[in-house]
């Protein structure tokens, strides 16, 4: 096999794990009415089909990043994929809550593994002269997952039963892991390495806590004794993983690699670009079928043009990155985002499509010229022996990002319904006005995310320059 030909096939087995990974990220969301009402569970209960999953990757992606390290991340990401498969069968089988919370976890362990690997196996691969379009078709399939999921959803539980949302990736992932056992490279393992599994804990309730304290403000219990010892346990717990990272011998994260700015500043980035991501992720759905009055399907069709525009860009926005400065690409798409966020305030009780999609456009444009060119930069920081942990930390904040997005979106519809209406409701929706009101504050603190990340990223290149 040709070694471009071989780079392709690659870049193609990366690309289809990482958008299963991301996509049962967002496709449950739809299917979870159905779900609780089938297996008889609250819809309360039936969050933890979405949350266990979320949060079982964000607490083993630096694990596994540090063991694509040792073990080679092809190897790791191999396994993944059919850890993966295995989850989804189960998931697609299961017949309570209780073993579709187990297969989310086997599921969530196995995209752990893919996730933390694919961006170090993409810039071991391919030449520097082409590695901003690789990680830019990378960038372009995670968005693409992210955003595919509620549509897709949709329309897979429209002609076959839940279980299908799970099922329909064994097939894929079956083509996928023989694929990759084909062409992704084989490494030897490194010798006298040891894994950091103090780190590894401490990090996972630093994860867990904080979720648990934001999903307790969430509920109204603010200053509640419960908020503050998950607030303390969280504080502590992190101050503890900091202290012992610095005094292991062979850490699960390497601080020093925050002390390359460029490196610290462009994973801050995609970290506040992905928060704003899933505002967007959450309050359409709404807007579009409750406020607008839009069918499941349609109001998926128009969020699908979302990461159409980012598959069609990616490889332009490479393309870019390869030719050109990074840095320079970033701001421009940053402050595309930022315009985008904003554009979203004309949206009204009456606005229509004419006003709705060119400000999707200009959002997944910006978002496009900013994840391929921010994801290179990111990648070509730090030294190829911590490619596999700076990968792990790209996807982590990614997976932060979305956590985050939801519950912050969450939390100001509902802090700001709950006070126009002068007292809790029922459904965010029940008065449209007021839930525009509050889509325009949500999507302003979005937009502020945005112009942190520009403001960033614009002041770093300008000192760069002068220096």
């Amino acid at each position: 096999m040709k070694l471009q030909t071989k780079n392709t096939w690659i870049l193609i087995t990366v690309c289809v794990f990482t958008f299963m990974s991301v996509l049962d990220s967002s496709i449950v969301n739809i299917a979870l009415p159905t779900i609780s009402r089938e297996l008889s569970i609250s819809l309360t209960h039936s969050e933890w089909i979405v949350s266990s999953y979320l949060l079982v990757i964000c607490c083993s992606l630096l694990l596994f990043g540090k063991l694509g390290d040792t073990f080679g991340k092809a190897k790791i990401f191999k396994m993944g994929g059919i850890l993966f498969i295995i989850g989804s069968a189960l998931c697609g089988f299961s017949t309570n809550l209780v073993m579709l919370v187990i297969a989310r976890i086997i599921q969530a362990i196995g995209s752990g593994m893919t996730m933390s690997n694919n961006n170090g196996i993409i810039t071991e691969t391919f030449p520097p002269n082409q590695r901003g379009r690789a990680l830019g078709m990378v960038g372009a399939f995670v968005s693409l997952g992210a955003i595919t999921g509620p549509g897709l959803g949709g329309l897979l539980l429209a002609q076959f039963s839940w279980s299908s949302i799970f099922l329909v990736n064994v097939p894929i992932g079956i083509l996928g892991v023989l694929l990759g056992y084909r062409v992704l490279p084989v490494h030897k393992r490194k010798m006298g390495e040891t894994i950091d599994y103090l780190g590894f804990f401490l990090l996972s309730v630093t994860i867990l806590s904080m979720y648990a304290c934001i999903q307790f403000v969430q509920t109204g219990m603010i200053l509640q004794l419960q908020v503050f010892l998950l607030f303390f346990l969280f504080l502590g717990s992190f101050l503890l993983f900091v202290y012992w990272e610095k005094k292991v011998a062979k850490p699960l994260l390497q601080l020093e690699l925050f002390r390359t700015k460029i490196f610290s500043e462009s994973l801050l980035s995609a970290f506040l670009v992905f928060i704003s991501a899933f505002f967007y992720t959450m309050i359409m759905p709404f807007y579009l079928q409750d406020i607008k009055g839009y069918s499941p399907r349609n109001a998926g069709l128009i969020m699908m043009v979302f990461p159409i525009v980012q598959v069609i860009l990616a490889p332009v926005a490479g393309y870019l990155a390869d030719r050109y400065n990074k840095r320079y690409l970033t701001i421009v798409g940053l402050f595309l985002l930022t315009l985008g966020q904003i554009s979203y305030f004309a949206w009204h009780l009456d606005t229509t499509l004419a006003v709705i999609i060119p400000s999707i456009i200009l959002s997944s444009v910006g978002n496009s010229l900013f994840q391929a060119p921010n994801n290179t930069v990111i990648m070509n920081a730090v030294d190829s022996k911590f490619l596999g942990i700076a990968g792990a930390l790209n996807a982590l904040a990614r997976n932060l990002g979305m956590v985050l997005g939801v519950a912050l979106s969450t939390l100001i519809l509902t802090v700001s319904i709950t006070k126009m209406n002068g007292h809790a409701v029922s459904s965010l929706t029940a008065n449209p006005g007021y839930f525009v009101q509050g889509m325009h504050l949500a999507f302003g603190f979005s937009a502020v995310l945005c112009s942190i990340a520009f403001l960033l990223t614009l002041f770093a290149v300008r000192k760069k320059k002068k220096e």
